[in-house]
């Protein structure tokens, strides 16, 4: 896949205080014959892309099409090399969360999948770890969701995949997820928090649901954050693209670079729109763009036709993920 002709960048400057995004992918490394990709829209798809019903891979996929809000469809690949090797010949699929089936002898190390996920612009890998010593073995890391689960149900990568990636982004985090299909583990209060503080997340019971007990990725962060970066970033690059491909000429003028500017307003607009961008106290999105005037970008950038003077700010809308409220009983 051709580079977009436009880079976005995105830095977080941290401050105190059923359209999903992308496909998820079952994938399954080191096997003796390959088993091309194909997307599949329900479990009998799945079957007849090979996948028997007793299979890891189908597995996770059952749990991945049970959930309230599933995905309108699903990767499936089986590759004869490691689980990355694959991926990397899949780079031109719109691959997002990403369930591995790990392989014999050979395969990735779940520390070595991670790693190499960390690398792309647009993946996040879900990986299962039976106990706290597993998933810290991993290391902080901003694109991999770890669930802690010690039961015997299969599939809860796929269950907590499936249960969010048909979800639009900004409409919800990853904490208190409905999760069917999943026995959640018998944990105490102390055991969950250890799990927390490793940035894991487990399968629990809360007011008669199971859900997911906690919504960061392995480095602390929130996992609908880096889903909000991602999306914005993708969104810009992408439209952006879209427009230099459509203009016969997109003039180095005040003319032009409106335009440019447009478009990342639109996207910003539509960002909150979702629930991405914050409101701010007077009721107005919190986001602006700030765009250098051809007047203002120097005669090298101009001769070498290109533009360096886009910038824009926004601040994320974030969740409530635990509250006190205080009472007073008067008598």
């Amino acid at each position: 896949m051709a580079k977009n002709d436009v880079v976005v960048k995105l830095s977080q400057n941290k401050v105190a205080g059923s359209e999903g995004f992308g496909v998820p992918l079952v994938v399954l490394g080191m096997q003796e014959a390959a088993k091309a990709y194909v997307e599949c829209s329900g479990v009998d798809e799945v079957i007849d892309a090979g996948y028997s019903a007793d299979s890891a891979v189908y597995k996770q996929c059952e749990k991945l099409f049970m959930q309230n809000n599933p995905p309108a469809r699903v990767g499936v690949c089986t590759g004869t090399g490691k689980i990355s090797e694959t991926l990397r010949l899949l780079s031109g699929q719109d691959i997002r969360q990403v369930i591995p089936v790990f392989g014999e002898e050979g395969d990735d190390t779940p520390k070595e999948l991670a790693s190499y996920i960390e690398t792309t612009e647009d993946k996040m890998l879900f990986l299962r770890f039976s106990d706290v010593a597993q998933l810290e073995a991993v290391g902080p890391l901003n694109r991999t969701v770890g669930i802690v689960y010690a039961g015997e149900d299969e599939g809860v990568e796929g269950a907590v995949a499936g249960a969010t990636a048909g979800l639009t982004i900004g409409s919800f985090t990853y904490k208190n997820i409905l999760i069917k299909g999943i026995t959640p583990d018998a944990l105490t209060d102390g055991q969950i928090s250890a799990i927390h503080k490793k940035y894991g997340i487990a399968i629990v019971k809360k007011a008669g649901d199971i859900v997911t007990s906690e919504g960061t990725v392995l480095s602390g962060e929130y996992a609908d954050v880096i889903d909000s970066q991602d999306y914005i970033i993708h969104n810009i690059a992408y439209q952006s693209q879209k427009l230099l491909n459509t203009s016969p000429k997109l003039s180095f003028d005040n003319v032009g670079i409106s335009q440019l500017e447009g478009v990342v307003t639109n996207v910003l607009s539509e960002a909150f729109s979702m629930g991405i961008i914050a409101q701010t106290e007077d009721k107005t999105p919190d986001y602006e763009t700030m765009f250098a005037t051809r007047e203002e970008c120097s005669a090298g950038d101009r001769a070498k036709r290109t533009y360096n003077g886009g910038r824009f700010r926004f601040s994320l809308a974030g969740a409530i993920h635990y509250a006190t409220i205080n009472g007073v009983i008067e008598v």
